[in-house]
């Protein structure tokens, strides 16, 4: 086949590695680059291209071989050429295998495949991920499947990059606030009086003369059984300072106001209390796994600015994370991910993808029981509640395959269904009795855990979502939850799930409700009708959601962009019902610990803020000015890594004679968000220059490239097209030239 005219430049790979058969070190028979080609060739499909360079001694034929490897959010449609067969086995799982009219691939040489999927591939995230190859002789296995490299073109074509501008209400940014795609970059302001350095602000500050050295002063503590639970009053004076709560959290916050506010404060009365009494995050670490230590630093910083419950999904379709006395096939078996057959030892290697269930990556791991306590005790020593998800009746893959036939027959199986993540056996058995068993088995436990590291749980979280169609029937499912709510009754425990377990508990369950579904009904809906609701809007604080549609973010978009605003940039409903908010980290694009600390940071500091302070006081100048001139040099001082905003650039006409330009030239203005940073920008892929005022840059000039650097991190490149359809010519030009991203 011939190879396609974009891949120019040659690939990647140029020394080439034995295809030793018998050899004990199996070496890669192969590698792989694959490149995206354009998004929308024809209506919601992309082309992508493949191209497969063969780094044995020998031909790579027909037979023999099977690729396999993840995919996330594209589906194959048709192959060219039809010299190989792309298949989605499970969710996100795919093989490649060759056909009869594959062709021999001779040593050293290289053939390009192109493909079409359905959806657009727009950012990293799109790439396939985890290749390795298993060979087959006779139908029957030869050897140990052998890790396939795999290297990416960069996009660097605007047909690449270039998609819809997603639009959301937005509330209007700085006067000057230049526009760069659909996200608004607001340019330095300077915070507003009185306003401190602290997230969340406290209700009320008032001052009095003089300040007041914190190491020095006499630190009083009073409770106040008639104050709000979890709030303080304050007092400072040059010499004492007085804290006056209604329980031990109360004091707490005061200590974490005084720990924000730095050496020297000012004297005043400070009056403080929460809006809402759940301020949580929730950590998935089932799709892609971090060990407990880690947590501990997200504790910290979660303690520091006043949440208080860790939302921890434990369980799901791809891992079983939390050990469960007298259930070891739970982590055995549903703990790991890896190249198998019949998944008896471990479970097929999603989003994250490789052979190796024992090697040291994300898909592996789980959380000892004496772990889990000692993650109980660190967070409650914090006032951070705990409460553990195990979702149910759907999303329960893992323990179902690690479980066997107790969880489900043959009879159930035959049952036609797929997931919203493309599951076609997600569902578990819930007609079995040892169903109900199971679960009494688990919440059981887990009470036990609980209640050995001091801290009782009060409130179980049994998710209850996207339960596919035709997996149970109605009166299947209510009698599973009505089963389940007794279990939990039992144990005093107050249930809690997404949205959707309103169509089978009734506001009397006392159920808690997550609303989800970037609605503004729906929320009210349940509120008005008895259920405690905590805010979890996708849109807004689905933490996993890319930043935005830059081709190097990492993260999900289904439900648009969460950028470093967005969590903060909303005004909450307010109902007496409603109470909390959530924030979500969902794992599916997690590749490492600094990955869950860039997606989380800055973005929790909105939700700080909103959930303490409903109707904050605070303008969005403020709040940036908060986040990047305070809080992120506190992150880069602890070591931790976070998000820089990339900057924004746009095109300006002036009249001519004004700048004593000619058309030779156009006019182009950058800014970038925050104070402090060197903004720096590029021309054609010259020598990047730093940026302090308008540039003239030569008409002919084709791509602008602008980038930040800032706390010894660089934010990504903005790219800015220019094309002769939109030269400087004297008139205003205010949109996009060709493409922004």
């Amino acid at each position: 086949m011939k190879k396609h005219s974009i891949f120019s430049t040659p690939i990647l790979f140029a020394v080439s590695m034995l295809f030793a058969l018998v050899s004990c070190v199996q070496q890669p028979p192969m590698a792989i680059h694959w490149e995206m080609g354009k998004n929308d060739v024809k209506p919601g499909v992309c082309e992508l291209y493949y191209t497969i360079t063969n780094l044995s001694d020998r031909p790579i034929t027909n037979e023999g071989w099977t690729l396999y490897f993840n995919y996330m959010s594209l589906h194959p449609i048709y192959t060219e050429g039809d010299q190989i067969l792309q298949t989605e086995l499970q969710a996100s799982y795919h093989s490649i295998t060759p056909t009869a009219d594959f062709m021999p691939l001779m040593p050293d040489s290289s053939r390009t495949f192109k493909l079409l999927f359905k959806g657009n591939a727009i950012r990293q995230t799109s790439r396939p991920e985890g290749f390795f190859l298993v060979k087959n002789k006779n139908g029957k296995e030869i050897g140990k499947p052998i890790s396939i490299p795999c290297t990416y073109a960069p996009f660097t074509r605007p047909e690449q990059m270039k998609r819809g501008i997603v639009t959301w209400e937005k509330t209007p940014y700085a006067e000057g606030a230049y526009v760069f795609d659909y996200v608004q970059h607001i340019v330095d302001a300077p915070a507003g009086e009185n306003v401190q350095p602290l997230l969340p602000q406290p209700k009320q500050m008032q001052y009095t003369e003089g300040t007041c050295t914190v190491a020095n002063a006499e630190v009083i503590t009073r409770t106040d059984a008639n104050m709000v639970c979890e709030g303080y009053h304050m007092i400072i004076t040059p010499t004492t300072i007085t804290i006056e709560a209604s329980d031990e959290a109360g004091v707490f916050y005061a200590k974490q106001t005084l720990k924000q506010w730095g050496d020297v404060i000012p004297c005043g009365v400070v009056t403080d209390y929460p809006d809402l009494h759940h301020r949580g995050l929730m950590l998935d670490v089932v799709r892609n796994y971090y060990p407990v230590d880690s947590i501990f630093r997200i504790l910290d910083i979660m303690a520091y600015h006043k949440l208080n419950v860790l939302h921890f999904h434990l369980t799901d379709d791809e891992a079983w994370r939390l050990e469960i006395p007298g259930l070891p096939q739970l982590t055995d078996v549903g703990s790991k991910r890896g190249y198998t057959t019949d998944e008896s030892e471990c479970l097929l290697p999603m989003y994250c993808g490789g052979w190796d269930p024992n090697a040291p990556t994300t898909a592996n791991g789980y959380i000892t029981r004496e772990k889990y306590i000692e993650l109980l005790k660190y967070a409650g020593e914090r006032h951070i509640r705990v409460i553990p998800e195990v979702d149910m009746p759907g999303h329960m893959r893992a323990a179902k395959k690690a479980m066997g036939n107790l969880l489900t027959d043959s009879a159930f199986n035959a049952r036609v269904y797929k997931s919203a993540q493309n599951y076609t056996d997600n569902v578990i058995d819930v007609t079995k009795p040892y169903a109900i068993e199971f679960i009494d088995h688990v919440v059981t436990e887990m009470v036990k855990m609980h209640e050995e590291a001091g801290h009782p749980l009060t409130i179980f979280n049994i998710g209850g979502d996207e339960v596919p169609k035709g997996a149970l029937t109605k009166e299947e499912h209510q009698a599973f939850i009505d089963a389940v709510l007794a279990i939990l009754d039992r144990y005093h425990l107050q249930p809690m799930g997404w949205e959707e377990i309103t169509h089978f508990c009734k506001p009397e369950s006392r159920a808690i409700c997550y609303s989800w579904l970037n609605s503004n009904t729906k929320p009210l809906e349940m509120a008005e009708a008895g259920y405690p609701v905590v805010l979890a809007n996708a849109n807004r604080l689905y933490f996993d959601f890319a930043y935005c549609n830059h081709h190097e973010e990492k993260g999900l978009n289904w439900g648009g962009y969460t950028d470093e605003y967005r969590s903060f940039d909303w005004e909450p409903l307010i109902h007496p019902n409603v109470i909390g908010m959530n924030a979500q980290l969902w794992g599916e694009v997690i590749r490492s610990f600094s990955q869950v600390e860039w997606q989380i940071y800055p973005k929790i500091y909105g939700l700080a803020e909103r959930a303490w302070n409903n109707r904050s006081a605070l303008t969005l100048g403020d709040y940036n000015q908060l986040v990047y001139s305070v809080f992120l040099p506190q992150l880069a001082a602890s070591g931790r890594n976070f998000h820089i905003q990339q900057p924004g650039i746009k095109q300006v006409a002036t009249e001519n004679e004004q700048l004593q330009l000619d058309k030779s030239h156009m006019l182009i203005q950058m800014n970038k968000v925050m104070t402090g940073g060197e903004l720096l920008y590029s021309l054609d892929d010259g020598d990047w220059k730093v940026y302090n005022t308008t540039v003239a840059i030569p008409a002919e000039t084709q791509i602008v490239k602008a980038k930040v650097r800032y706390l010894g991190k660089e934010s990504n490149t903005t790219w800015y097209w220019l094309n002769a359809n939109h030269e400087v010519d004297g008139q205003a030009v205010e949109k996009n030239t060709g493409a922004t991203f």
